[in-house]
């Protein structure tokens, strides 16, 4: 395996502006900047949402949806399948980030549905490539095979091929051959397939050199991705050339995710070649950024510890007010009742009894009947009463110790139903108190799961990899392998063999 951002790995749209790293406060002036535009244009409405999507954080994305249903209804006004097929695949975009995947998906549908009616051949190839790309961030997003994601990605290189080179497309046709080659290539790595992952990743290189309109992070990524598998295959002059190129190219634009990657895999080829100066200097580097980047991390955690803290007091605060006025109301009723004597005595008992705030499942007909964006737009910004949340965080805390968490078919639906509540507040809650989506919590339990295996049992080092990922629930090896990287910063095989050499790799553990 190699050393790689898993979003890059899975497909994921490839967005070079380094979104996390922005301030909340720059994010929110820029999309009221993008949000004072006035236009009635399906076209211009599409770039929009495009610039919306691009620094948005979650709730942002609605607004993503919200303009979408402008642009339908004057995309088809105007007959423009183009600008009609983009916006229902940045819609498709935005419900997957929130994690409605089924949403996610019926929108897409849609979308390559309308992209086979555009006229221009160069705008249908186009969009359909885009589409065919987000399929893939669909199926990585439910941990689909990665056969069926690499089919995806084929699908948008196909597309890409097919673009012709004039004016108005040379730049956007180029950079997503970049990007299409750069996910086939770390595809190919996820799959064992070495020779093939090369090749595309030399063409996507090629095409960083020579279209010199694409951004630099691009070519920094492949060249360290580059760098990464000659040292897997033992070629480490090549690995410490490519590396170094790498460097030169990420002093330009300042990534330090990568760069703490290139720093690594310089110092692992330099000790490999006997170097002694130039590993020792990349080493300090590594260990340098490395605890820059993890205490950056904590602090960040803590800020958010912190800020949960604050708005779990102001909920607080706010239940009560409404308690109050809930009792305030009940007395008023039972005075007129009894004022007016027309309420029997089963009818008082029961409004004595009701106590609104131990409402915790949401009605059933309220759950998944609305299809419509409005509809899921509001359902999704809900308010969790805080014994509910507390009751939640303690079934999950049982639901951990008692590993069910290694079940193939666990979802978010059987999950809800075996812990008493409904899919609403159980994503919330995991998403509040977690951090984490749904899929992102369980994967961790798996990876968690299994590493302590490794480390207490050394049989578990003798077994191979996919009797690893089948034994923590994941559906196949490649899958496991790729979300075992993403969670310990190191894939399957190199954690074992530290293991095994007495020798924990010095690198955050989640």
């Amino acid at each position: 395996m190699i050393k790689k951002n898993t979003l890059i790995l899975f497909g994921f749209m490839f967005i070079f502006t380094d979104i996390k790293s922005s301030r909340k406060s720059q994010v929110n002036d820029e999309i009221q900047i993008i949000q004072k535009t006035s236009t009635n244009n399906s076209g211009e409405l599409v770039e929009l949402s495009k610039d919306i999507y691009r620094v948005s954080k979650n709730k942002n994305y609605k607004k993503v949806i919200q303009i979408g249903e402008k642009i339908e209804n004057l995309a088809i006004e105007e007959k423009n399948d183009t600008a009609l097929a983009s916006s229902y695949r940045l819609k498709s975009a935005a419900y997957i980030e929130l994690n409605l995947n089924k949403q996610g998906l019926e929108t897409l549908n849609k979308a390559i549905n309308v992209a086979e009616k555009i006229s221009s051949d160069n705008d249908r190839y186009y969009s359909k490539a885009l589409i065919s790309r987000e399929f893939a961030t669909y199926y990585s997003q439910i941990n689909a095979s990665v056969d069926l994601v690499m089919c995806y990605h084929n699908q948008c290189l196909e597309n890409a091929l097919k673009i012709q080179d004039d004016k108005s497309f040379v730049e956007k046709k180029y950079a997503l051959l970049a990007i299409t080659y750069l996910n086939l290539g770390m595809m190919n790595v996820a799959s064992g397939r070495i020779e093939n992952a090369l090749v595309y990743l030399k063409q996507a290189l090629s095409i960083c050199q020579n279209q010199k309109s694409l951004k630099g992070d691009l070519e920094v990524s492949v060249l360290n991705e580059l760098a990464w598998i000659y040292y897997e295959q033992e070629q480490y002059i090549k690995a410490a050339q490519f590396a170094e190129e790498a460097e030169k190219k990420e002093k330009l634009i300042d990534l330090p995710y990568i760069r703490r990657d290139i720093y690594e895999v310089s110092f692992k080829a330099y000790s490999a070649l006997k170097k002694v100066e130039s590993s020792k200097k990349y080493t300090n580097l590594y260990i340098k950024l490395n605890d820059s980047l993890v205490s950056s991390k904590s602090n960040n955690a803590n800020l958010y510890s912190k800020k949960n803290k604050n708005n779990e007091e102001q909920a607080n605060q706010s239940l009560i007010s409404k308690t109050l006025v809930i009792i305030v109301i009940i007395l008023a009723i039972i005075v007129l009742i009894f004022f007016f004597k027309k309420r029997d005595k089963k009818n008082i008992t029961a409004t004595e009894s009701v106590d609104i705030s131990e409402v915790d499942e949401v009605p059933k007909d309220e759950e998944d009947t609305d299809d419509s964006p409005t509809g899921n737009l509001v359902k999704k910004n809900i308010t969790i009463p805080d014994h509910t949340s507390k009751s939640l965080l303690i079934k999950l805390n049982k639901f951990e110790k008692s590993q069910k968490f290694l079940k193939k078919d666990l979802s978010l639906t059987s999950l809800a139903k075996d812990l008493n509540t409904n899919t609403r507040y159980l994503s919330e809650t995991i998403k509040q108190y977690k951090d984490k989506n749904y899929n992102n919590y369980i994967n961790n339990l798996r990876i968690e799961y299994i590493k302590n295996k490794l480390i207490e049992n050394p049989i578990y080092r003798e077994y191979k990899i996919s009797y690893l990922a089948e034994e923590c629930g994941f559906s196949s090896r490649e899958v496991f392998a790729a979300t075992f990287k993403k969670e310990t910063g190191v894939n399957p095989s190199y954690f074992i063999n530290s293991l095994d050499k007495d020798f924990v790799y010095n690198k955050p553990l989640k």
